[in-house]
């Protein structure tokens, strides 16, 4: 009788060693899962919180500069949930509310002259219009307003690519650089042609007046071309009759060089 006791101990004592293995494998599997996806919501933030602050000079809406700010602030208190002892969870919270509340604008695009520092506002506002064509959301936004957003930054990219890139063929123009400056405008209706809005009115109001400017551009490139053909033409022919005067200056000056010999008896 006892052997059999010894025999159920050692047995009860087994399956409680393999249950408790079992629950501790499911807490540390569960606890793997758990870190994994913070540290996919940190990075998603860390990207969501270094675009917010390059928009400050990209001049879009308050609207959707509150809609990444909100993002950002369902996506920590996510976190917070998950892990409540989260290292410095709280103090990004209140950094991010401080952030919402006493965000500025910085320099407008419009005030940026350099193409390199442009493009990389333009990149910015690539960045923009990818997370809000996504479907990673945290907090609840409707995907008509999103679609709405989505279009605004869409036109806004535009109209600061037609401003910059006029004013730099413009002044391409002004130094009698037509090719650079039709480069300017070939790029122009790229960008609008690939917008994904062409049948926005604004978007088909700017492809029209870029189209014009590049044909204006032509024209001068033309008359341009032709008037520096006149101008060499007319310098070639100038200088062969200066060289046809001094020929002649030189026969005159020696009347008997081309004379020929006179035999004498």
């Amino acid at each position: 009788m006892e052997e059999y006791l010894i025999f159920f101990a050692i047995g009860g004592l087994l399956l409680m060693t393999l249950f408790v293995n079992s629950v501790a494998e499911v807490y540390e599997q569960n606890q793997r899962e758990k870190r994994i996806k913070i540290l996919r919501i940190k990075q998603s933030l860390d990207e969501l919180s270094d675009l917010l602050d390059g928009l400050k000079s990209c001049d879009i809406s308050d609207n959707i500069r509150n809609l990444i700010a909100n993002e950002i602030m369902v996506r920590l208190q996510t976190i917070q949930s998950l892990d409540k002892n989260f290292r410095g969870i709280q103090a990004l919270i209140e950094e991010a509310k401080e952030e919402t509340e006493t965000a500025t604008k910085v320099q407008s695009m419009a005030d940026i002259k350099d193409e390199n520092e442009f493009k990389k506002r333009l990149i910015k506002l690539g960045r923009l219009i990818r997370i809000l064509n996504s479907h990673n959301w945290f907090s609840r936004v409707k995907r008509t307003q999103l679609h709405d957003y989505l279009n605004e930054v869409k036109l806004l990219r535009c109209e600061k690519i037609f401003q910059f890139y006029s004013d730099m063929a413009s002044s391409e123009t002004e130094k009698e650089h037509f090719l650079i400056a039709k480069e300017h405008y070939y790029y122009i209706i790229h960008a609008l042609k690939g917008s994904g809005i062409n049948s926005h009115p604004r978007i088909t109001e700017l492809t029209e007046q870029a189209n014009f400017m590049l044909d204006q551009m032509n024209k001068m490139f033309s008359e341009n071309t032709k008037k520096k053909l006149a101008e060499s033409f007319s310098e070639e022919l100038g200088e062969n009759e200066g060289a046809d005067a001094e020929e002649s200056n030189s026969d005159t000056e020696n009347p008997q060089a081309e004379q020929p010999p006179t035999n004498t008896p």
